[in-house]
């Protein structure tokens, strides 16, 4: 069963970018509480996309790099990345379900 996975700026890259599958990819802070509130959805996401989505999270606080680069401004913050673009952004807690209906919509 696959659960997310963690990236930071230094394996963003080879991570997300250079995944063969598409790359969920969450923006957030531990001090967060939307953002603690959409992990364990985010978990459950993984599990179900488990092969075709991979589900990664990445700290703005340490990893300050990624998030300027990829404009973060509030969190949760979502990108979604196919073949190394960035082909839809979502923020705000949003249910496993609507993430899944949304991620099913871009791809």
């Amino acid at each position: 069963m696959m659960t997310t996975i963690q990236v930071t700026d230094a394996t963003f890259n080879k991570d997300v970018l250079q995944s063969e599958q598409p790359v969920l990819v969450d923006f957030w802070a531990p001090w967060c509480g939307p953002c603690r509130l959409l992990s364990p959805e985010l978990e459950k996401l993984a599990k179900e996309l488990s092969g075709k989505v991979k589900i990664a999270k990445i700290n703005v606080d340490q990893d300050k790099k990624m998030a300027a680069k990829y404009q973060v401004r509030g969190i949760p913050h979502m990108k979604l990345f196919h073949k190394g673009k960035d082909i839809a952004t979502s923020v705000g807690y949003k249910p496993a379900a609507e993430l899944k209906k949304w991620i099913d919509q871009q791809l």
